[in-house]
C-alpha cells in the first residue's frame, strides 16, 4: 500500500508539472476528467448502480472503495491522466449478490 501511495503521489506531482508546461490539457481539476470517466464506464455497463442509503436495510460495511490515479504515457509525448476505481469487499455472504 506505501509503495502505491508513493506512486500515487509522484504522479500527482507530475500532472501538475505537466499542467503547468501544457502538455496535459484536460480541462477541470487534476485527474477529475479521468475519474469521471472511470466512473460513468462502470455505470454503463452496470457494474455498479448508486442506491440511496437506508439504516434500517443497509447493516455494517459491506466493501471499501477508492480511486486511484496516476499519470500514464510518462516516456511518450502525450501523457495523458488515468483514474482505476479499486473496490475491496469484505468477508460477508451477502456481498456476492451485491457485488457480483
Amino acid at each position: 500500500m506505501a509503495f502505491i501511495i508513493r506512486k500515487e503521489e509522484s504522479d500527482l506531482e507530475l500532472a501538475k508539472d505537466l499542467r503547468r508546461k501544457g502538455v496535459i490539457t484536460t480541462p477541470r481539476q487534476l485527474f477529475q476528467e479521468s475519474q469521471q470517466r472511470e466512473i460513468d464506464s462502470l455505470i454503463v455497463i452496470s457494474v455498479f448502480e448508486f442506491v440511496r442509503y437506508d439504516p434500517n436495510v443497509h447493516k455494517g460495511r459491506i466493501f471499501n472503495l477508492r480511486l486511484v490515479n496516476e499519470v500514464k504515457g510518462k516516456s511518450t509525448k502525450t501523457p495523458y491522466e488515468k483514474s482505476r476505481l479499486i473496490i475491496q469487499a469484505y468477508n460477508n455472504a451477502g456481498k456476492r449478490v451485491i457485488l457480483t
